[in-house]
């Protein structure tokens, strides 16, 4: 194999891990900001409840 053919297919490799990791921490943050809305969401409604109970009780 000839120098220059091995280090194209090394830079490929590097460029493809790169695409993965790209990928990996875009899925991730996607999660995060799901994640994220749900918990306030959630604890919004749990607030809510809560005034709703300790002016009614």
């Amino acid at each position: 194999m000839r120098p220059a053919q091995a280090a194209i297919e090394y830079l490929f490799m590097i460029a493809l891990a790169l695409i993965m990791v790209y990928v990996a921490v875009r899925l991730m943050r996607q999660t995060t900001e799901q994640a994220t809305q749900q918990i306030n969401k959630t604890s919004e409604e749990l607030i809510q409840i809560l005034r709703n109970m300790s002016s009614n009780g």
